[in-house]
């Protein structure tokens, strides 16, 4: 009991000796919350198992590649246009579905329906067509409304992408990064393409797999900050290089002095500097398509992005191809019988399932995991090509030169993920 000035005693407040209720409870709300959202984090850190199969089916559909367009008897420059043709079609469907939906366009269809048509058709579109024009009032309303739930703030944030995505597309700087990084697209294929026709199987994907070296290079020119690790996987892929590079400089001055081949070894090709040098220049190529893709991807959804530059080194590889080689096939011959089952299947499997499906578990397994996994694509696709019947086995500085390459490439991928993971960590 509390005395106050008269002398009168009063009780003590139930406050005092018991803690709020409200205090209580919202003690047990937040305790709630925070279980809430270590189980959602939980759920999101698990990477769920048809992504891995993805990018297992990712993995085998590009390491095939070279082994398919090598089965392609037709010119380099004309099979790599054949290639980016047959894929550019396929992205074209994915464009569409995309432009649908950034400029509404399913619905403003939907809408413009006879009602009794409505009536014959799924429940949810009915729902679509009769609410549309109430979605449409209260889209404002929905915009300044602080106590919206979740699922309306999703919506919010979608229709802001959108104007944002609008807004750039057509923009003349979006149209010359486009058209830029669509030639060097380009540029890679018709140097992969011909490196296949004029060096190993293996080498080929050695060299043209070691993009991450030639990003650690343009990194230095640049001045921009690189780590320890990525400079030492740098220097231990250039000594892979330059081990397997031997393969091309010895091997062919015993093979000119040995006449004795086989006619099964003489159809086999064999490495030499300059197919070496181009597949390299086919790596160097991707990494300007990389870092000039870069900097429209952070904003432009996939296949608005994938089409056009796509279709631009279609055209690229086209017009290179009837000035550079002479040849009686058509530049669409891909769609003759002799070539529509390969190039279809380069078109659906390597680039469709195989980019497009590391494109499409990004957002369930981290991107470090992906860049390490594509290192194993040259031994992959040797054995592809040797199992096939395209390639011959690796040659002898392969063996040693290859795990040096694919090394200094996983070094410079998982020391460039821990430097960009500790800027994060410190901004």
């Amino acid at each position: 009991m509390n005395e106050n000035e008269n002398g009168n005693t009063e009780p003590i407040p139930l406050s005092i000796i018991l803690p709020n209720s409200d205090e209580n409870i919202n003690e047990t709300d937040k305790f709630d919350e925070n279980k809430e959202i270590i189980k959602k984090e939980k759920e999101h850190n698990r990477v769920p198992i048809f992504a891995y199969v993805i990018l297992g089916f990712a993995l085998l559909a590009m390491s095939s590649s070279g082994v398919a367009l090598k089965s392609i008897d037709a010119p380099p420059l004309l099979k790599a246009s054949w290639r980016l043709q047959s894929t550019s079609i396929l992205l074209f469907f994915g464009l569409m579905y995309e432009i649908i939906m950034i400029y509404n366009f399913h619905k403003k269809v939907i809408q413009s329906l006879p009602k009794s048509l409505i009536l014959l058709l799924p429940n949810k579109i009915s729902i679509i067509h009769n609410n549309f024009n109430k979605l449409k009032e209260d889209e404002n309303e929905q915009n300044f409304n602080n106590g919206s739930n979740g699922d309306n703030k999703e919506e919010i944030e979608k229709e802001k992408n959108k104007e944002e995505i609008k807004s750039k597309l057509f923009q003349w700087k979006t149209i010359l990064i486009l058209f830029g990084t669509g030639i060097m697209l380009g540029f890679h294929f018709s140097f992969w393409v011909v490196s296949l026709d004029k060096t190993t199987l293996a080498h080929s994907l050695l060299f043209v797999t070691s993009s991450p070296i030639m990003i650690v290079l343009v990194m230095i020119v640049r001045r921009a900050p690189i780590s320890r690790g990525e400079i030492s996987g740098c220097i231990l892929g250039f000594i892979g290089l330059i081990i397997t590079l031997f393969d091309s400089l010895f091997l062919n001055k015993n093979d000119d002095s040995n006449n004795s081949n086989s006619s099964i070894e003489k159809s086999i090709q064999n490495p030499t500097v300059f197919g070496d040098f181009l597949a390299l220049m086919g790596a160097v190529c991707i990494v300007f398509y990389l870092f000039a893709g870069s900097l429209l991807r952070k904003w432009m959804p996939l296949f608005c992005y994938a089409f056009p530059v796509t279709f631009i080194a279609s055209i690229f590889c086209s017009i290179a191809s009837l000035i550079l080689e002479e040849t009686d096939l058509f530049i669409f011959g891909w769609v003759s019988k002799s070539f529509i089952l390969l190039t279809c299947y380069l078109a659906v499997f390597p680039g469709f399932i195989g980019h497009t499906g590391m494109n499409a578990i990004i957002k369930y397994i981290e991107p470090v995991v992906i860049s390490v996994t594509l290192l194993l694509e040259p031994p992959i696709g040797s054995l592809m090509g040797y199992f096939v019947g395209v390639e011959g086995l690796p040659t002898f500085f392969t063996y040693i030169g290859g795990p040096f390459i694919i090394g200094g490439c996983l070094l410079v991928t998982i020391s460039s993920h821990l430097r960009n993971k500790k800027l994060q960590q410190s901004q």
